[in-house]
């Protein structure tokens, strides 16, 4: 889907088009040495610096690699991030269990469909999701909100219909909002996407604990950047539903 990642990080407005996405290849870029000074420079007064810079260079790396000359389609660039904060949630646990030489699964309740297929469910993954302040849904719905949402979706009925979807075909297909479809389905994006970006987020978050923060900002900056081109509930909308289920799913089997 994406041939690569390109140019260097800027500012790009977000606008309405058809979008026929470029994809992504892994590339080391030479700002990098430069965006980990900085990192290092002001983690001691903000923890956080190295997520929020993380989120800024996803965000404008995605930008770069879903442009085309109509612009980039605002619709698939939630979508995608959705679909990478929904997955990062279950990733950080992962990475923490192998750090204390625990089984990788051990965080979750798994289950096993007919097909073979595992889908992964539990409290730590929950959490990460949808509860605390550093969660993807607060910091997606607290942008939402400061952008103009007067509304927010179900994200309880999201859930439950992620969990009834498990080993159909409807499973992480995401409802149509208003006629607001992105380019392709969340476990695209997924695939392509997260092995070209989590280097880039494991060196500029450290902490796996930040892999799912640094996707939740970049969802901020793009509701920030988007908000005349798409109305914040929606794009709040179109992020959950592609990351309820991204954080169920089993890589290796997209």
């Amino acid at each position: 889907m994406f041939s690569k990642f390109f140019g260097k990080s800027k500012s790009q407005s977000a606008q309405v088009e058809t979008e026929t996405p470029r994809p992504a290849a892994t590339a080391v870029r030479p700002e990098e040495a430069a965006l980990m000074v900085a990192i290092e420079k002001q983690k001691q007064a903000d923890p956080l610096i190295g997520a929020k810079i993380g989120g800024k260079e996803v965000l404008s790396r995605l930008m770069s690699a879903m442009k085309n000359d109509k612009g980039v389609h605002v619709e698939s660039l939630f979508c995608a991030l959705g679909a990478l904060a929904g997955y990062a949630c279950q990733a950080n646990l992962r990475e923490q269990a192998i750090a204390r030489g625990m089984n990788p699964n051990a965080p979750f309740q798994v289950a096993k469909t007919k097909d073979g297929k595992c889908y992964y469910f539990g409290d730590p993954l929950n959490s990460a999701l949808a509860e605390g302040k550093l969660s993807v849904w607060s910091l997606a719905a607290g942008a939402a909100q400061h952008n103009g949402a007067k509304t927010l979706p179900d994200i309880n009925e999201m859930f439950q219909r992620t969990a009834s979807n498990i080993g159909s075909e409807k499973f992480g297909v995401p409802n149509l909002i208003d006629g607001h479809a992105a380019g392709e389905l969340p476990a695209a994006y997924l695939r392509s996407l997260w092995p070209a970006l989590l280097p880039l987020v494991k060196k500029l978050a450290g902490d796996p604990m930040l892999w799912p923060v640094v996707y939740g900002f970049a969802i901020q900056e793009a509701m920030d950047m988007a908000k005349s081109a798409l109305p914040p509930h929606i794009a709040l909308a179109l992020t959950m539903e592609a990351a309820i289920p991204m954080s169920k799913v089993e890589l290796s089997s997209l």
